[in-house]
């Protein structure tokens, strides 16, 4: 099952920083690019199954950090 968020930064640096942060978490199919705009960025990834997934809460935790949060 794929799974997709956004995420929406104050700065663009700050959308810049997490893009590149979060392009190497390791989850199976990871993509990782700009949204709707420069100030936003867009992950989707395959959910594990059979164990419990925890990279969305690694990216709303990375997001946090950086400034970001969910849209």
């Amino acid at each position: 099952m794929q799974n997709a968020i956004e995420y929406e930064f104050e700065t663009q640096p700050q959308a810049y920083r997490f893009l590149n942060t979060a392009k190497h978490l390791q989850a199976d199919n990871l993509k990782v690019k700009y949204g709707q705009s420069n100030y936003h960025v867009k992950v989707s990834y395959r959910i594990k199954t059979g164990e419990f997934d925890t990279m969305l809460a690694q990216l709303d935790e990375l997001a946090s950090e950086l400034g970001g949060s969910e849209v």
